[in-house]
């Protein structure tokens, strides 16, 4: 598709690949950040104005949304145009588009009890040790989970920090425990540390303290330390400990897709925690290249 198109076009773009879509479900669709607002067209001085256009862009993601919709709520969606900004930038999804999509994901994540309690479990997973008693899973796991519920307000920082440590380092005392290749090992400190710029970033995105630039320059962010992480996953890979096998997980955009939104919230709010080095990542040549063609 090389033209705008109306959104009577798109509801043919749709039957053209085999799918369905109304116009009430390309406008909710809009109102969610998962489309861009159409242009409008006046027709000139007393005559109205003309059918609005979508971009060209706007009428592949819809097709692409559509392929996806089978298997995804509104939510998962929402990550698509986070993902294709991203990655390939604004001439495809524009910043304003991402706000809203990004804002669909979120109030779906904070009121979801069974997202949250899932992302959480998949979280103690990944921290888990042979020693862990299963009374510390659980509690890692609840916290979390009203973490998420939550999205965050009212955390305890302290209280996550000493769930981590009882599933992560148990009877480590005052040894840290260390995962994987030194210069990117899984720690404890580093999972709290984390979650904490995660929760920065909600609490400043419910504070509308976050600006237009400021997105901007995560996305640049992203993209530098992606690739500097791509450069030697294979080093990494090649230390994966065997209790830990998703640790150095394989890079693809299926990955990339599914962790976009919590990837761009992090990094918003290590920028937000670490102005000094977020200011030189800033400084760095932005990769030559997209990860994926």
């Amino acid at each position: 598709m090389t033209e705008p198109g109306t959104i009577d076009d798109l509801v043919a773009d749709a039957k053209r690949v085999g799918e369905s879509a109304t116009p009430r479900l390309i406008r909710d669709w809009t109102a969610a950040g998962l489309l861009d607002a159409p242009t409008r067209r006046p027709a000139g001085k007393g005559h109205g104005s003309l059918p609005a256009l979508y971009s060209p862009a706007q009428r592949e993601l819809l097709v692409s949304l559509l392929h996806h919709r089978h298997r995804n709520g509104i939510r998962s969606l929402a990550r698509i145009p986070v993902f294709v900004w991203m990655y390939w930038g604004e001439s495809y999804v524009p910043l304003r588009q991402v706000r809203i999509a990004l804002t669909t994901w979120l109030d779906d994540a904070t009121t979801s009890q069974k997202v949250a309690r899932q992302t959480a479990q998949e979280l103690t997973a990944q921290l888990t040790h042979p020693q862990t008693t299963h009374t510390a899973r659980i509690r890692l796991r609840d916290v979390l989970a009203q973490m998420a519920y939550t999205g965050g307000r009212d955390a305890d920082l302290d209280q996550l920090e000493q769930a981590v440590r009882a599933v992560f380092e148990p009877g480590h005392g005052r040894v840290r425990r260390a995962v994987g290749h030194p210069e990117a090992a899984l720690m404890s400190e580093t999972m709290v540390h984390l979650l904490r710029a995660r929760l920065t970033a909600l609490t400043l995105l419910s504070d509308n303290a976050i600006t237009d630039d400021d997105f901007r320059a995560a996305r640049h962010a992203h993209l530098v330390t992606f690739a500097e992480y791509a450069a030697k996953h294979p080093t990494f890979a090649a230390t994966t400990p065997e209790d830990q096998p998703g640790l150095y997980a394989p890079l693809n955009p299926e990955l990339a897709l599914a962790q976009c939104c919590g990837n761009l919230l992090t990094t918003l709010g290590l920028q937000a925690m670490h102005p000094d080095v977020a200011d030189h990542i800033r400084r760095a040549p932005a990769p030559p290249t997209q990860p994926w063609p």
